[in-house]
């Protein structure tokens, strides 16, 4: 097994956040896991949240996050398969990862065959039956009319005004993990329809491995404070810290 085939999924690093609590020297940790951890994977998804915010504009691409996008194209270049779903953080990824980077994006899942399983993979938000109002919010922030409105703003207003958002919403929940024997449920729900056999998110903030009667349950953790990540090797799944 050792010599097989090696993928990592990560979610829920929220680059570009500004709050107390975080590892002041998160960044540089992510980079060192794109740098030297990613490269000896055949495969990288990014299960959404890279981002804090990230809205695409013609002519416009944050500076401070400069030396995370050369790392993900330099893995490119290194033939590693990088998948990017968007989150609820950053829904509008647009065609710069696509075109100028050569990142594979995808809106809303990502179905795969690896290591001789079938992935369904997922950012996570709004699985849980209680959260109807986000599912409605999320149809208004997705929708092209509202993306077009809110390229109006200045970037540096546009994106402070985002994170500021954030940031109380993140006060306001305490960044901690809700109803999730929703999420569990509505999961294995999705498994038991036969269509995968593993099925990993992120959104919760929780890092998991469950199996089930239905498949196998992955939830990928996060980067805000544990820096934790989903290694898949022989088609069995983990989670494991990179410090």
């Amino acid at each position: 097994m050792t010599n097989s085939p090696l993928a990592y999924f990560i979610s829920d690093l929220h680059l570009g956040a500004r709050y107390r609590g975080l590892d002041p020297d998160r960044e540089e940790v992510v980079l060192r896991f794109l740098r030297e951890k990613a490269p000896r994977a055949s495969h990288l998804f990014i299960l959404g949240d890279l981002f804090e915010f990230w809205m695409e504009y013609a002519s416009f691409i944050p500076k401070e996050h400069f030396r995370i996008l050369a790392a993900l194209q330099e893995l490119v270049r290194l033939n590693v398969e990088v998948h990017y779903l968007s989150g609820n953080h950053d829904f509008n990824l647009g065609t710069f990862f696509s075109d100028q980077m050569g990142l594979r994006v995808h809106a809303d899942e990502i179905r795969i065959d690896l290591q001789g399983k079938r992935l369904l993979l997922l950012h996570g938000d709004g699985l849980a039956k209680s959260d109807w109002k986000y599912r409605i919010m999320k149809k208004v922030f997705r929708h092209p009319l509202s993306n077009r409105c809110f390229r109006f703003l200045h970037p540096d207003f546009g994106m402070g005004l985002a994170r500021a958002m954030s940031k109380a919403s993140r006060d306001r929940h305490q960044n901690r993990p809700r109803h999730m024997d929703e999420y569990e449920a509505a999961c294995r729900a999705i498994l038991a329809d036969g269509r995968q056999d593993i099925l990993i998110h992120g959104h919760t903030h929780a890092a998991f491995v469950k199996t089930f009667p239905e498949g196998v349950y992955i939830n990928s953790g996060e980067w805000l404070t544990r820096m934790e990540y989903v290694a898949m090797q022989g088609g069995v799944g983990s989670i494991e810290k990179f410090s």
